[in-house]
């Protein structure tokens, strides 16, 4: 089997990335170029060379299916929960799932046909999985997710055509065709996949009004396939990684206040349950 599947990270006992204790793998590579972006060390799919404290390394590693699954299979025991049956459809429920195997970025459905054949061997042994994604794949790749995945989080980012093409290099229109292909599909039962929107409040790139309304507006058509929103303020704990890259950060900041009023915007029209996550 090839060692064709490129991770930056395995990280263990990880409490944010989905239901449960959950083991993490960080897949280098992404369709986006976020200004913000928190692991810019996952934007390029390549090994990238990294200077740190004057000390050398390399952000990136190949694995074969077999090394990714022995190395999951290290935290067996906390893939337990409640309940066996993934498909959630109320939001109190989350917290009853078991923990599990979570594919992050980077953007993770960038290598999905190639984690294709360990994502098959999880569904086989009930191992719950969920990926963070921002949804700028191919649909073909998104089909292949939505066989094999039970949980998925869901950036959302900017809402303007060109604005989203100039920030963040995205075509919107893929966008919006994959969100709808992903909160409308549903199980042989009828129920929809259990879906978390994520919302990056970035200072001057998502938190004008406008935006907001867009996502809003947009979210309030689907209010009934959504499980929750979280809203995750602006931060700047990559710095250090950029510095590695020579790379330079964009941060601005927001409020506290700013964030408040975009939930009770958001409280205001929908029924949606709203977090704010603040790192």
């Amino acid at each position: 089997m090839d060692k064709n599947i490129l991770l930056t990270n395995i990280q263990r006992f990880s409490l944010h990335d989905g239901p449960g204790i959950r083991t993490t793998l960080f897949l280098k590579g992404c369709s986006l170029r976020c200004p913000w972006c928190s692991n810019p060390e996952n934007l390029k799919s390549e090994p990238q060379l990294y200077i740190k404290d004057g000390k050398k390394g390399i952000y990136g590693s190949y694995y074969t299916c077999d090394e990714l699954y022995a190395e999951i299979m290290k935290d067996k025991e906390f893939y337990i929960g409640e309940i066996e049956d993934f498909n959630i459809i109320d939001s109190d429920q989350i917290e009853k799932l078991p923990g599990g195997v979570t594919f992050s970025g980077g953007e993770s459905l960038l290598q999905i046909d190639k984690l294709k054949p360990l994502l098959i061997r999880l569904k086989n042994e009930h191992i719950h999985t969920t990926v963070e994604t921002c949804l700028f794949v191919s649909e073909k790749a998104l089909e292949v997710a939505l066989k094999l995945v039970d949980f998925f989080y869901v950036d959302m980012k900017i809402l303007d055509k060109d604005e989203c093409k100039e920030v963040i290099h995205g075509n919107l229109d893929l966008y919006c065709t994959n969100l709808k292909k992903l909160l409308l599909w549903k199980d042989d039962k009828g129920r929809h996949k259990p879906i978390v929107i994520r919302i990056p409040i970035i200072g001057t790139y998502t938190d004008a009004d406008e935006n907001r309304k867009a996502i809003i507006n947009l979210l309030k058509q689907y209010e009934n396939n959504i499980l929750k929103i979280e809203l995750i303020k602006e931060h700047n704990l990559a710095e250090s990684k950029y510095k590695s890259l020579n790379m330079e950060i964009s941060y601005h900041g927001v409020s506290d206040k700013l964030i408040d009023q975009y939930k009770k915007e958001m409280k205001n029209v929908m029924k949606i349950p709203v977090e704010i996550c603040k790192i």
